[in-house]
Parts: C-alpha cells; structure tokens; sequence
C-alpha cells in the first residue's frame, strides 16, 4: 500500500502544480506566507536570474541517484523511487520521489525542454520567488495565497533546463510555509551538489 499510496499523492501533487500553473487565473495580490522573511539568497521582487557558475546539463542523470545515502539520511527519507513525472505542460521527464514512509516526500524532476525563467514570467497562480541553490540562481515555487500546502525550488541548472525539487508533507502536517521551502531548498542544494560531481 505504502508505494503506491505515496505515488498517487506525489503525483497529484505536482499535477496540481501543472493545472495551477498553464491555467486561466486572474493574478492578485498574494497573501503573506508565515514568517514572511525572504530566504537566504532571495532577491526579492527581482525576476532576474543570477549568471550561472556553470553549465551541469541533466541529460543521462539518474534522478535517483542525486540524493546520496548521506543526503537521505540528512534529509531523513529512507527510500527513492524512479519514475516519469511531469511538471506544468512540459510532458514526462526522468524523476524520483525520495519518501519517508507516508509522512512526506522529497520529488525530483530532471526538465530539459524549458528553464527556470518560465516561472517567473508571472502567469498562473504560483508566486515565483527568485533564490540562490549551492550558487546557481532558483525560483521558489508556492501557490499564490496560500500557506502550509507544498512547496518547490528549481534551480537554473543549464540554458533551457531546470532541476526541479518538490517537498510535499502527505500525513506530516504542521509545517509553516517557510520551512517546507526551506526543506526543498536543502534537498535541491544536496542534489546540485551531486550534480556537480557527475560534470
């Protein structure tokens, strides 16, 4: 039950996202999130992406393999399961979902037909947040008016492609916003470290 129970939540999570993200949503003002102060690294209003250190391009990474034995255990997730996922309208792409039991789970996806900057273009109802990963510049990805639902940060990994890193709490609850964003960007960060390892 456990595998499949945390499959079906993932992916509707970030089928969410998707839906959220291309459909026809008049754009407001959004609501603070908890704790209201920018992350280490934010640029604030800026829509501006940092140059990038350098080019780690995702094509034949194993998603699977981006979060050590080490980095699990730091992150506190004791399985990782391969498999296709999607994100916005982008179609299929290589990714894991690294979980800890039903409590939560940690999905990365390796997207290589479109950048970071399609999230900052400031369509759909996800508020775009511009923040620094192991150096490379990232968008922080949180529904427009929410507060204590997910939360991803993408990092600009290579010209046209994105390391996609989703938190998602499935039976954990109580987390504030601030902390699930902080828990994506730690397991970006440990992936992109990886990552750089495999260029």
């Amino acid at each position: 039950m456990s595998n499949t129970f945390l499959k079906i939540i993932a992916v509707a999570s970030v089928l969410t996202a998707a839906t959220a993200c291309t459909g026809s949503v008049e754009k407001g003002k959004p609501s603070p999130t908890a704790g209201g102060g920018p992350t280490s690294g934010t640029s604030g209003s800026a829509k501006e992406l940092p140059k990038r250190p350098a080019e780690l391009k995702l094509g034949g990474v194993d998603a699977c393999k981006l979060l050590t034995q080490a980095h699990m255990a730091e992150v506190k997730v004791t399985e990782a399961v391969p498999d296709q996922l999607e994100v916005s309208n982008f179609g299929k792409a290589p990714g894991c979902m690294y979980n800890n039991g039903v409590k939560y789970s940690y999905t990365v996806i390796l997207v290589t037909n479109k950048g970071v900057p399609f999230w900052l273009s400031g369509s759909g109802n996800v508020d775009a947040k511009v923040v620094n990963v192991a150096g490379y510049g990232a968008a922080q990805l949180t529904f427009t008016g929410t507060d204590s639902v997910n939360c991803a940060v993408t990092v600009d990994v290579a010209e046209g492609q994105q390391l996609y890193m989703g938190y998602d709490p499935t039976t954990q609850k109580g987390d504030t916003q601030d902390q699930m964003c902080s828990n994506a960007s730690k397991a970006a960060e440990l992936a992109v470290e990886t990552l750089k390892t495999l260029k």
